[in-house]
């Protein structure tokens, strides 16, 4: 199949989103011990969004100074590219990068930008067109009064013409749809790849690409591409989300374990019994949590997405939220952040027990 067309910027067109708004509050850095280090419920802050009326968006990540940067696909038209990246500050909202690819998929939702990670003063970008990895040099950006950067001007690496030319999927169709991404051993970047169903590593001194791990076909009573997602690492091994392809069906998405290897790594099925999982993060107790983006029926009907124990797919932390995509922990004491697809929005959440 293509995978490319089931990862999220396509989902919209499965799905009539909710707008419902969730109550946050501003999002900066007080950093604490944390009262709840594995938290068993969420709670949204209320007051006003930390950012809404975001154009698709897709990745957040948090910088050392605690502003959030996020992803946001656009319009879906070509021209002009409405891709971007905006930044969100005590002062607002502003873009910092612009003139990224946008384009409609098949079924008539955006696509393009995809998740992104920060590392010294450094955006890593990831775009599921261009099938390419963007680098942003923001360590003298000052939102609000440095111009918004130029995708043009940026580092670009071609992570789908080697991603095709491993064809990690075989016996598939030739496919890459870089989509997520995390540092790990030396300080490489890996990189989830949707269509390629694979991790791909790029190392850090010499930006050599590999491929890392493949993650095999689902099999039962729906045979077919995994579809990475979410990656993080703890410091031993990579945890890893899978979607799943159409028709989505319930209890068969997985979490894996991808455990370093030499210069490559071991797949194991971890937990299963999810649908649809996007994103995951792990507490500061070392358990990890996923998000789901729901498959329900369209409003008026109450979303079906929810925030969900990376230890066991029956136990909920938050549901009844509309398309998560992105769950990211900050160093705030018991704050989280996840990123609402549907809505564009971004919600601050306290963890509690």
């Amino acid at each position: 199949m293509n995978t490319r067309r089931f990862t999220l910027q396509s989902l919209l067109a499965l799905l009539v989103v909710s707008t419902l708004i969730f109550g946050v509050t501003s999002c900066f850095k007080q950093i604490q011990d944390h009262q709840f280090p594995n938290p068993t419920t969420f709670a949204a802050v209320q007051g006003p969004p930390v950012a809404a009326g975001l154009s698709s968006p897709i990745g957040l990540v948090e910088d050392t100074k605690g502003y959030l940067w996020v992803t946001e696909a656009g319009s879906g038209t070509a021209s002009p590219a409405s891709g971007r990246v905006s930044v969100i500050t005590p002062s607002g909202t502003f873009t910092a990068i612009t003139g990224f690819l946008s384009a409609e998929s098949p079924e008539g939702s955006p696509e393009g930008l995809n998740h992104l990670a920060y590392r010294d003063g450094k955006l890593y970008i990831l775009h599921g067109v261009d099938d390419a990895l963007y680098i942003a040099d923001v360590s003298s950006f000052v939102p609000g009064v440095t111009p918004p950067l130029s995708a043009s001007s940026l580092t670009k690496v071609d992570i789908g013409t080697y991603v095709r030319q491993e064809h990690p999927n075989a016996p598939d169709p030739k496919d890459s749809n870089p989509y997520n991404l995390t540092f790990g051993p030396e300080g490489d970047l890996y990189i989830t790849d949707a269509g390629g169903n694979a991790i791909v590593r790029r190392k850090k001194d010499t930006g050599v690409l590999s491929i890392y791990a493949v993650f095999p076909d689902v099999v039962g009573p729906f045979s077919g591409d995994p579809v990475p997602t979410g990656i993080v690492f703890d410091g031993t091994k990579f945890w890893v989300t899978s979607l799943t392809g159409a028709p989505f069906i319930a209890g068969i998405a997985n979490i894996y374990h991808v455990m370093p290897n030499g210069t490559t790594g071991t797949v194991s099925v971890y937990k299963t019994g999810y649908t649809g999982l996007t994103d995951i993060t792990l507490t500061p107790g070392g358990k990890t949590i996923v998000t789901e983006f729901g498959f329900g029926p369209p409003p008026p009907a109450a979303p079906t997405g929810r925030i969900a124990s990376g230890d066991n797919a029956a136990v909920s932390l938050l549901s009844a939220i509309p398309t998560p995509v992105d769950i990211l922990r900050s160093d705030m004491a018991d704050t989280y952040y996840v990123l609402y697809y549907g809505p564009g929005l971004i919600v601050k959440l306290n963890a509690t027990n």
